[in-house]
């Protein structure tokens, strides 16, 4: 690994853990009651969504003030004398988990050198777990190698799914579930995209699908999966992108069978 890859590695690492144990603190103190919902989950907005997002911002401005960052909460923020290193990031993957006191919520923290994933982390405070992957080098989780699975029939599968984006019911009802229903083993929503992932990358579940995902739900997850020896794609069979797109990925050798 390059001298940039490692410091950014640790730092990243180090980041994510500090993070959780912030948003731990918020948790013990969250009033469940409190979750503002809009018209759908997807748009639940909480007070510690934004604190997290601005005390991430805070340190990777003061680390490096030349890097651009993407977040769910601030929108693109133009880096000084920008070194065509991208940050994408979720404060809060999972608001509505946290909100309701459930502990499948997690930090997702991605960076992207000159157009390509680099290194992704997963933290899942709650959990006691650090998803990382380091492009060429694997995935990890607590820094033990992790793998996608070896499942090759969807009768023997787990699928993960989430709404993404989209807030069409009955098009997510027939195009996520639908289909796959009876054809596999189960089919789960963890409600975090982050941790549906990292569920692939780690063999606990067989493949991940969903609609119209934005990039900062997805981008950790998407190399994670990748250096887990998993696959990645649109369900256009086409490359991901950090813009909102349909998504698959899955131990790979699924793929074809979901995608049809």
């Amino acid at each position: 690994m390059s001298n940039t890859i490692i410091e950014l590695t640790e730092f990243i690492k180090q980041l994510a853990h500090e993070a959780g144990l912030k948003l731990l603190e918020l948790y013990k103190t969250q009033n469940p009651s409190e979750g503002k919902l809009r018209t759908s989950p997807k748009d639940m907005k909480l007070v510690e969504d934004k604190t997290i997002d601005q005390w991430l911002i805070e340190r990777i401005k003061n680390k490096y003030p030349e890097h651009d960052i993407l977040t769910e909460e601030s929108g693109f923020l133009t880096g000084k004398n920008a070194k065509n290193i991208l940050w994408i990031i979720d404060p809060i993957d999972g608001s509505v988990n946290f909100s309701t006191h459930n502990p499948f919520f997690a930090i997702s923290l991605a960076i992207q050198i000159n157009g390509a994933l680099s290194i992704g982390v997963i933290e899942a405070p709650l959990l006691g777990e650090q998803f990382v992957a380091i492009k060429g080098e694997g995935a990890f989780v607590n820094n033990k190698h992790i793998h996608v699975s070896s499942i090759n029939k969807l009768a023997d599968a787990y699928i993960v799914s989430c709404d993404g984006g989209s807030k069409d019911r009955a098009k997510i009802l027939n195009t996520l579930i639908k289909p796959f229903y009876n054809q596999v083993k189960d089919f789960k929503k963890l409600g975090s995209a982050a941790l549906e992932c990292a569920w692939v990358a780690a063999g606990r579940a067989d493949a991940y699908i969903t609609m119209q995902i934005d990039p900062w739900d997805v981008a950790a997850g998407v190399l994670l999966v990748q250096e887990a020896g998993g696959q990645v794609t649109t369900l256009k069979h086409e490359p991901w992108e950090v813009k909102q797109l349909d998504l698959l990925c899955s131990n790979g050798l699924l793929h074809e069978q979901i995608l049809k």
